[in-house]
């Protein structure tokens, strides 16, 4: 897999995935049978609270994502890495900056006001690129320390930029 191949080739020690890594609690798996047909994690909810749009982890192409994302997780947990859970639409209107959906040029820019640096100041990214490059400004600020995280950690936090300081 090619993020298991990057994360070997940098050895990196915390990556954050865009992606579900856990399902709602008493939920057993994402077929519709399944007993326990939460749709909703406590992290889904904290953002619902917050304003923050997202796709429940029960609908269509989620349940793919969902269950690539647990098995990426597990496999770079094996290898010692630290695996955290983030959400980029969510980090952008954390931090002010556009979403993909309004205009890649205008997320990339938001990120390099940030101080986002690389591919970003050389050419412009698709957005799968500019949502890993949010994720990797998240794992950076969970390695400092500086982070929000949202959820029930029985179940699963999902790691978020702090909100920016009133200056």
């Amino acid at each position: 897999m090619e993020v298991i191949a990057a994360v070997k080739k940098v050895k990196a020690k915390v990556v954050a995935i865009d992606a579900p890594l856990a399902l709602p609690k008493g939920r057993h798996c994402l077929k519709e049978h399944c007993r326990g047909r939460a749709h909703f994690r406590a992290c889904d909810r904290t953002l619902t609270m917050m304003r923050i749009r997202f796709f429940p982890i029960t609908i269509g192409p989620m349940r793919t994502l969902t269950e690539r994302g647990i098995r990426i997780a597990k496999i770079l947990r094996k290898m010692h890495v630290q695996v955290i859970e983030t959400f980029p639409g969510a980090a952008q209107d954390i931090l002010g900056i556009p979403r993909k959906q309004d205009g890649l040029e205008a997320l990339q820019a938001g990120l390099i006001s940030l101080g986002c640096k690389g591919d970003l100041i050389d050419r412009q990214l698709t957005g799968d690129e500019l949502d890993a490059v949010n994720c990797a400004l998240v794992a950076k600020s969970y390695a400092s320390g500086s982070y929000l995280a949202i959820g029930d950690p029985s179940e699963i936090m999902m790691i978020l930029p702090n909100f920016p300081s009133e200056s």
